[in-house]
């Protein structure tokens, strides 16, 4: 018995994933995406009328994905799983549930999720403004808490999945740590009040060049952008509402391309397709001219507004597209 029990083999994994499930109050003619944001790959599964899906897909590897059905929520996939996803088309965040194999995965990355949106709270700006101490006593609970519950369920979790989770859990560590230490040298270099980093001689796509100091005696708010920017173009209509509202009171509004000089044209083209409104400047290096790296812009799109004297008042503002840039430019005295 000893001999035949050890010549028998480990059922081999499969090299797919099954994916399926049920989705409540499902939208006619919408699939169910899933994004690696890794790869920027992406797959659709089919979603059926009465909101049952189903497929069969071959993974390169394993990996986290954006699952996108009208809005979000994060998916570990990888090959040999057979999970199960279930949800309410009108209320994803708070009614999808995972079952059969991924499910534990993926059960601890919502735990992961719901961590990490308890450590920054609703306003992750002031997360990032509290004392040293307090931060340091935040994380340190952050990650007790995040080896505690991964400690507790290492027995259910693929071992590769639990070991990354570690590696990921370091890393996020180090990103939050630089984070605050790049605020607190914000806040002093670039805080309200401070005299804001300049530019000079920047391409004027109305004709001539334009500086910092063209706008003094006028509010500015500031848009730094580029051609190749996905996020930045998704804000150009609110950017033209925010512009209308305001129109003909003392604001100039003032959008910086750092596109390549030789990409001119591409940027001149671009402003005329999309009719953006406003001062449209050209940055003389890129993203190593002066004025970016004085605000130490590693992302775009920023958005910036200054005093009449060329002051700071908010050096990383809310963007159009959201309501509390309004609640800002409605207290200045224009």
């Amino acid at each position: 018995l000893t001999v035949l029990l050890s010549c028998q083999k480990a059922p081999a994994q499969k090299d797919y994933v099954v994916v399926h499930g049920k989705i409540e109050n499902p939208t006619e003619g919408l699939g169910l995406r899933f994004y690696n944001p890794t790869t920027s790959k992406s797959f659709t599964v089919k979603v059926e009328a009465n909101g049952a899906f189903r497929d069969t897909i071959k993974l390169e590897k394993a990996a986290y994905y954006n699952a996108v059905y009208g809005n979000l929520f994060g998916a570990y996939l990888a090959n040999d799983m057979d999970l199960e996803i279930n949800f309410d088309g009108k209320n994803i965040s708070k009614t999808v549930v995972f079952k059969g194999k991924g499910e534990h995965e993926n059960t601890f990355l919502r735990f992961r999720a719901k961590l990490e949106g308890g450590l920054m709270g609703a306003d992750y700006k002031a997360f990032l403004n509290v004392e040293k101490p307090i931060f340091d006593s935040k994380m340190k609970k952050f990650s007790d808490d995040f080896k505690a519950e991964l400690t507790q369920k290492k027995s259910v979790l693929d071992a590769d999945f639990a070991t990354a989770q570690l590696a990921y859990l370091d890393e996020f560590n180090k990103g939050m740590t630089q984070q605050f230490v790049e605020e607190v040298r914000n806040n002093s270099e670039l805080g309200a009040g401070k005299q804001s980093p300049d530019f000079k001689n920047y391409i004027n796509h109305d004709g001539g060049k334009s500086s910092l100091s063209d706008f003094r005696g006028s509010y500015v708010f500031i848009d730094v952008w580029a051609t190749w920017c996905g996020p930045c173009k998704y804000e150009f209509p609110f950017i033209g509402k925010v512009e209308k509202m305001y129109h003909g009171k003392n604001i100039k509004f003032v959008s910086i391309s750092i596109d390549r000089l030789k990409d001119e044209q591409k940027w001149r083209d671009m402003i005329k397709k999309e009719g953006l409104v406003g001062i449209q400047l050209l940055a003389d290096k890129e993203i190593a001219s002066s004025f970016i790296a004085g605000y130490y812009i590693q992302a775009i799109p920023r958005f910036i507004i200054l005093d009449k004297e060329g002051k700071i008042i908010n050096s990383d503002a809310p963007r159009p597209s959201e309501p509390e840039l309004q609640d800002i430019l409605n207290s200045l005295d224009m």
